[in-house]
């Protein structure tokens, strides 16, 4: 799993993007284990944007910011 502070929210938004596109390419391929594997990485992906956007809420709350989430 990729561990991230909030320096490194924009890499994890460049890897949902291309993650996006290759499943589209799977998807069109009909390369169903990719496809699942796939739709598992954004699903993981979607939780640590959640996690990012807790950890934002903190920073905002004078909690610390910087600590790595996991």
């Amino acid at each position: 799993m990729l561990r991230l502070d909030l320096a490194q929210e924009p890499r994890l938004l460049e890897i949902e993007a291309n993650t996006h596109q290759r499943l589209g390419e799977a998807q069109r391929r009909q390369w169903l284990g990719e496809v699942a594997e796939l739709q598992e990485s954004l699903r993981h992906i979607t939780d640590k944007k959640k996690q990012a956007e807790r950890l934002r809420a903190q920073a905002g709350h004078g909690e610390a910011g910087a600590e790595a989430l996991s």
